[in-house]
């Protein structure tokens, strides 16, 4: 095949300038661009600038009369010819490198000159002197237009092209005079590199866009500059100062990233060697040092003591994974890369791989998607998991079970003061049965009419089911399943009688306290009794079998959030039956164990937006243990409609002791939510939880034995909170009112957020004032 071809590649003057520029969206963003090109311009194969004398200073200036403002930056590299006239191509891959063979050094070139092109609307110039020679050239012209972003010299091509014999001391005093600086103002660090290389640089801007009233609110600029990524490393290697309007900032030091201290017992920087191999998507390897051509990587974890996420802007932006060859190229948030991660708040780093050049984006955000961007976040996600695994379990707290049932009592007694003074104030309903059965208080009648009986005349199941098949190692809740109701002789219930369990047969299934634990494959009988009465519930055959394989369908399924699908696990026997109504354990991969909420019999509710692997089995697979092999993927959706809550009286229950309703399962605490803790699924049950990890509820824990009557205020202000937040949910979304509830939902949405958060960490700095008084200075 033969073509002739055009004279060149032609490309739209102005579309290309927009294309190349766009991304430079604040002054932020290109002041890290000037910082990094200072670094890369001290380097040995360009200005060559020694360790002492890397400094650098930030200029800014407020409009004055008739003259507009204007940022500047002033370093000693000295520009010259070489260099200015490297401005004039966009999207030059050499821009930066210049004859350097390193690979690190690629760019393209765009984002100093991006800055100037779009985010001034006067004279944007780059000057330099060295050697006493001078040259400057820049841009001018209305914005958004081709006329801008044609450079040239500045004022002319005579007066700007490589001047000779020109003293730095007078054009750098005539650079300054602008923001009225003088060369003896500048700090001492400066002015001996300056003196020592005889030569400096200055980029600069005349009339910032986005200013307001012409005033450059200084401290914010420089707050979020060192939030940016690209600047970290800058402001790291270089000696960075700032001035504003003359006036030398931060008391004359140099500008420092905020100092994040580290998560106490993981003060030391976790580094992981990059693998030189790892698989690709098609589980095929690949090689992470281009087959050895370059050298292998390292991943490098920090942690904080804060968690970064409700840091907002003092830790938030730098909760990052950043990516560097080991220039940088990006970065991604962690919550990208290892969603769902109780723990993964307190964690950042690097990643440091020189392969990883070849996946540079425009603008250096982030790098370029591509097979071994994608292995390397596979990698990294699991260290990440790995660390904040790590964390969250010694941000767990020990709980002595005997203390989690004193607390399950004291609460019963609590919920039943609670549920009669909601009677007395008209909120609630028909009672909710407890985890043993036992429900609010005695006697009486509820705000809609409803007679509570007195004397208990029968057991009843509320759940009709003749018989129960169980997986062997599983173990189960019978009265989640079975759901015991007390009835009086007239069939009201009766509220607050405790039952207890019984097997026929403890080597079929066990009773151990309120769960029953299938041992061995055969068949048996279990029934409830009241506690301190001759009456018990029909008895329920219960059958245990040996599962040889498991098959769950479908393969993946969509649930909106707030809503249910059924996964069925069709499951054969040691004697090749068949069966779909076997108990199983289920489990999903999800970092955060509340992403679902799955039954024993494969109901999985939607708790949080996001999506996890959900798998079904019985026992430990080392020891014989048989689980579904391949998992069914999970998605959670934003779901526009908003779930409606149960019904009857709130009710407030214990983690780490009492049972879900959605899963059948004791709910575990959770140190990443608030004390009094309420889920999506739990609001469909219309139940809060006394979260007992959540470090506010775990102080007071800890002191129930030597201070009781400090956990009984806080035990019982959670069960004001509590009352206070159905209180509130009926005044603002009620029937009758203009407030919607799905507005209620974002109001408590909010408030978990931010008691999570903020609350939590104001609750840890607190705690020694609490015991010792002190601390508070």
């Amino acid at each position: 095949m033969s073509i002739e071809r055009d004279e060149r590649i032609q490309f739209h003057d102005l579309g290309t300038l927009q294309s190349v520029t766009s991304w430079i969206r604040n002054h932020e963003e290109g002041l890290a661009e000037w910082l990094k090109n200072v670094l890369r311009a001290y380097q040995a194969n360009r200005a060559n600038v020694d360790e002492q004398d890397r400094v650098a200073v930030l200029l800014l200036r407020d409009s004055a009369g008739n003259s507009p403002a204007r940022i500047g930056l002033l370093d000693v590299g000295g520009a010259t010819l070489e260099d200015v006239t490297a401005l004039d191509v966009w999207q030059d891959p050499n821009a930066s490198s210049r004859g350097s063979q390193s690979v690190d050094e690629t760019t393209q070139g765009n984002g100093g000159k991006a800055y100037m092109y779009r985010m001034f609307r006067g004279m944007t110039r780059l000057m330099g002197l060295k050697e006493r020679r001078k040259n400057c050239k820049g841009f001018d012209g209305p914005p958004d237009s081709v006329d801008r972003g044609t450079l040239g010299f500045i004022p002319s091509r005579a007066a700007g092209r490589d001047v000779p014999d020109c003293q730095w001391e007078q054009e750098l005093r005539a650079a300054l005079e602008p923001y009225d600086v003088r060369p003896n103002e500048l700090p001492e660090v400066v002015r001996n590199a300056l003196q020592a290389r005889a030569s400096f640089t200055i980029v600069e801007g005349v009339d910032p866009v986005d200013i307001h009233r012409g005033r450059i609110d200084a401290e914010t600029l420089i707050e979020r500059l060192l939030f940016h990524d690209q600047a970290v490393l800058a402001v790291q290697q270089l000696q960075v100062f700032a001035f504003h309007s003359g006036r030398l900032l931060r008391n004359g030091r140099r500008l420092e990233l905020a100092q994040i201290r580290p998560y106490p017992g993981f003060e030391a920087e976790r580094i992981i060697p990059v693998p030189e191999v790892l698989l690709n998507d098609d589980g095929q390897p690949l090689s992470t040092t281009r087959d050895g051509t370059r050298p292998s990587g390292r991943v490098i974890l920090r942690t904080s003591a804060q968690n970064m996420y409700h840091a907002h802007l003092k830790l938030r932006a730098r909760w990052k994974l950043s990516y560097r060859t080991p220039q940088m190229i990006g970065s991604k948030s962690i919550g990208e890369l290892a969603p769902n991660s109780p723990g993964s708040y307190f964690v950042y780093g690097e990643v440091e791989l020189a392969a990883l050049a070849d996946y540079v984006a425009v603008g250096r955000v982030r790098p370029e998607q591509g097979p071994l961007v994608k292995a390397i976040d596979r990698f990294v996600a699991e260290q990440i998991r790995d660390l904040a695994r790590e964390i969250n379990d010694l941000r767990r707290q020990e709980q002595d079970q005997g203390q989690l049932d004193e607390v399950h009592e004291e609460n019963r007694l609590l919920d039943r003061f609670k549920n009669r003074f909601l009677e007395g104030a008209g909120l609630g309903g028909v009672g909710r049965t407890g985890t043993t059965g036992q429900v609010g208080g005695r006697g009486g009648g509820g705000p809609d009419g409803y007679e509570y009986g007195e004397e208990p005349a029968s057991l009843e199941f509320e759940r009709s089911a003749e018989s129960l098949r169980v997986a062997k190692s599983v173990t189960l809740f019978p009265s989640a399943i079975l759901e015991p109701r007390v009835k009086d002789a007239e069939g009201n219930t009766v509220r607050g009688i405790a039952i207890e369990w019984f097997s026929a047969d403890r080597l079929v299934a066990e009773i151990r306290g309120e769960q029953l634990v299938a041992i061995g494959k055969g068949v048996t009988e279990i029934w409830a009794r009241l506690r301190g009465f001759a009456i018990e519930s029909r008895h329920v055959t219960v059958t245990v079998i040996n599962a040889d394989h498991i098959l769950l369908t479908p393969r993946s399924i969509e649930i909106p959030l707030g809503t249910r699908k059924d996964i069925q696990a069709e499951v054969t026997d040691d004697d090749g039956g068949r069966s779909t109504d076997v108990f199983l354990e289920w489990a999903h991969d999800s970092d955060d164990p509340l992403i679902v909420r799955i039954s024993p019999r494969g109901s999985v509710f939607g708790n949080r937006i996001g999506q996890t692997s959900v798998r079904a089995g019985a026992g430990d697979l080392t020891q014989g243990g048989v689980w579904a092999r391949i998992p069914v993927e999970v998605k959670i959706l934003p779901n526009e409609r908003p779930n409606r809550p149960g019904g009857g009286f709130p009710e407030l229950r214990v983690t780490g002791r009492d049972i879900d309703p959605e899963t059948g399962q004791i709910r575990p605490g959770d140190p990443e939510r608030p004390s009094l803790d309420q889920g999506v699924s739990d609001y469909d049950h219309n139940i809060w939880w006394l979260n007992l990890e959540a470090p506010e509820a775990a102080f007071y824990f800890q002191q129930r034995h030597s201070a009781p009557s400090m956990w009984r205020g806080f035990h019982a202000q959670k069960l004001v909170e509590m009352v206070g937040q159905v209180r509130m949910k009926e005044e603002l979304a009620g029937a009758g009112r203009e407030e919607r509830p799905e507005v209620w939902a974002r109001h408590k949405g909010m408030l978990d957020d931010f008691q999570a958060g903020l609350m939590a960490e104001m609750w840890q700095m607190l705690q020694p004032y609490i015991l010792t008084g002190q601390g508070l200075e």
